[in-house]
């Protein structure tokens, strides 16, 4: 059943949501959604959701969307044990009210670094983190997509996909067109 509800929330996840825009991109300080990337924060300024992408867009990197899955009736900003609050906290235009944003590359890295895999299309791609790994005190949230495999395998993630490739990840056909970022 949580399948079927990711499933049906990634359909038209950020379709209202990450819709960004700021008036001037000089503002003294960051305006937008929060993004983390190689373990920076990053600011997405503009926002386009495609829920009917060409098939050149599904092969684009992945924003990953790491949801935190609360209580039923949950309202309002949210403190973890750790301290830590998800960069949207709540966003409740989304159907994960909750949640981090990853990419998986950003601009200014330079060609041997991530900036390769900074795109204007995102496939927006669902994770969920467990409830016993984010209420802890020790919650760390993950900040670079090459953290993913040793979260994964730590149980830090909560299986969305039973029988896919990778059974903690949802691969939407949803892409996100955000073509700027900006280092926080």
């Amino acid at each position: 059943m949580f399948r079927r509800i990711c499933a049906a929330a990634c359909s038209g996840i950020l379709a209202t949501a990450i819709v960004v825009v700021t008036a001037t991109p000089s503002l003294a300080s960051p305006s937008g959604e929060a993004a983390y990337a190689d373990g920076q924060v990053y600011w997405m300024h503009s926002a386009h959701v495609d829920t009917a992408p060409g098939a050149g867009q599904l092969n684009s990197p992945p924003i990953y969307i790491l949801g935190f899955p609360v209580p039923p009736g949950t309202s309002g900003p949210i403190t973890l044990p750790s301290g830590y609050q998800p960069q949207c906290d709540p966003c409740d235009a989304e159907p994960i009210h909750y949640h981090d944003h990853l990419l998986t590359g950003e601009p200014g890295s330079g060609t041997n670094g991530t900036a390769g895999d900074y795109r204007a299309p995102w496939r927006i791609v669902v994770m969920m983190y467990s409830p016993a790994y984010f209420n802890s005190p020790g919650f760390v949230p993950v900040t670079s997509d090459q953290q993913l495999p040793a979260a994964e395998a730590a149980g830090d993630f909560l299986v969305v996909n039973p029988g896919a490739p990778d059974p903690y990840q949802i691969w939407t056909d949803t892409v996100l067109i955000c073509p700027i970022v900006q280092q926080d």
